[in-house]
């Protein structure tokens, strides 16, 4: 007598209600596994998402290594760089919280991509093909630039970083998109998968101690300094390792250091219009802060009365001129007292004061040839006086 196989006497119906049946009963205790872990371990999840991070850039590393996209030396010290923070994450992690077998983490994984894939199959579409990114494509360049918002940006450069994989352009551009919206850690991150492409980029290498500056609360540290230095032997003219080297004795108090540094860079890149524009604005900008110190990330006294009311602010800031005007006629030459004290000026609408201010530091400084174009800018980007000569103070920023 022939006795069919018992699963043949099933319907069809029914075996599929086992299946998923007891694919929920495995997921359930995958996930009370899971949860059971996280509950005793969630402080642990941050240090745990670190370390993924860095395995993940050292598997890149090793996949550019192979595929010829950069040397073998390059290839060793960024795995060098990665395993140091690597093993400095791993020990804040190992011997800490719960950890699962490997039997129920293999056994998480299966059911999770048995559900996936059954989900898939149930309500999703295989037969389908998928919609070509091209036409995406075309439709976000056809737009004006201005119009992207920052994810469309991030897409077209993904998708030419796919097309191009050697080239450092893409990851450079969306390590500077990244930088401008805050987002310093993956800026960093896509900084140095262009260097990985591009090793002797000495304004890359540059920009990437920029971002490793801003990590470190706006201070020049040993490694935002070893940065700079590199792009200085690669690049002795560059305006930006100059600029951050001289930033890196300006915030060690060696100001007549970083003065130096700063007026040689400008005079080394005469030739370069664009570049000297770019370090007037720096250094103006350093020159004029307003009782704001490194990585005081805009504290300090402006910062406690960013909220105050109008009176509070119009007595700290007459105070805060007082005591710049009885500074300044003490150390009359002094650059930065006399930006900072124009600067109060003008922030309580004392434009015609300020604008002497800074006429008086323009003559000075008249055959310096950086200062005379920080007080030119100064002079150019002051509002001009107003004909009644009645002072109305600005609002206090927030800087």
């Amino acid at each position: 007598m022939h006795v069919a196989p018992i699963m043949t006497l099933i319907p069809p119906v029914l075996v599929t209600g086992i299946f998923w049946l007891a694919l929920l009963v495995a997921l359930v205790g995958a996930a009370w596994w899971v949860l059971r872990a996280g509950a005793r371990g969630g402080a642990l999840e941050s240090d745990r998402a670190d370390l993924q991070v860095y395995q993940d850039q050292i598997a890149e590393v090793d996949r550019d290594l192979a595929q010829g996209r950069i040397s073998e030396e390059a290839a060793q010290a960024g795995k060098l760089e990665i395993g140091r923070r690597l093993v400095q994450a791993r020990d804040r992690t190992l011997g800490e919280g719960p950890r699962l077998g490997k039997l129920v983490m293999t056994s998480v994984a299966a059911v999770i991509a048995l559900g996936a894939g059954g989900l898939y199959l149930i309500y999703g579409s295989p037969q389908k093909s998928d919609q070509p990114f091209v036409q995406r494509e075309a439709e976000l360049l056809s737009r004006p630039p201005e119009t992207l918002s920052e994810d469309e940006i991030m897409l077209l450069l993904q998708e030419q970083a796919k097309k191009a994989p050697e080239d450092p352009m893409p990851h450079a551009l969306m390590a500077q998109v990244l930088a401008s919206a805050g987002r310093d850690q993956d800026a960093l991150r896509a900084f140095q998968a262009a260097l990985r492409r591009d090793p002797k980029n000495a304004d890359l290498i540059a920009e990437t101690g920029a971002v490793l500056m801003r990590i470190n609360e706006g201070v020049v540290g040993a490694d935002a300094k070893s940065a700079f230095d590199a792009a200085l032997q690669l690049k002795p003219n560059s305006v930006s390792a100059r600029f951050y080297l001289g930033l890196a004795d300006w915030q060690a108090g060696k100001k007549s250091e970083a003065l130096a540094a700063w007026r040689a860079a400008y005079v080394v890149n005469a030739k370069d219009a664009q570049g000297q524009m770019q370090l007037v604005v720096q250094v103006a900008e350093i020159l004029s802060q307003l009782d704001r110190g490194p990585g005081e990330d805009g504290g300090g006294p402006m910062a406690a009365m960013a909220n105050a009311g109008p009176a509070a602010q119009k007595a700290f800031i007459e105070t805060m001129i007082a005591k710049r005007v009885d500074r300044l006629a003490e150390n009359p030459t002094d650059p930065s007292l006399r930006l900072s004290a124009a600067r109060v000026l003008i922030m309580t609408g004392k434009l015609k004061e300020a604008r002497d201010v800074l006429l008086v530091g323009q003559k000075q400084e008249a055959s310096d040839p950086l200062l005379s174009a920080v007080y030119g800018l100064a002079l150019e980007s002051a509002p001009a006086s107003r004909a009644s000569g009645a002072s109305t103070p600005a609002a206090m920023p927030k800087r």
